[in-house]
């Protein structure tokens, strides 16, 4: 599983990501610049974080 969030506003990545780990223990949790439409906001990032998922 990935999980993508904003590199800003409130610091969610560590309860947020612990709690993700419980059902996904192979959780890639990565900050990205860019707000709430990720994919049209941040396209190289969402490929580069699919791309990556997808070669597991």
């Amino acid at each position: 599983m990935t999980a993508l969030r904003p590199d800003w506003g409130p610091d969610l990545s560590s309860g947020a990501a612990a709690i993700w780990r419980a059902w996904a223990p192979d959780l890639d949790h990565r900050t990205v610049s860019c707000g709430h439409f990720t994919a049209e906001e941040g396209p190289a990032e969402v490929v580069e974080a699919l791309r990556d998922l997808l070669a597991r």
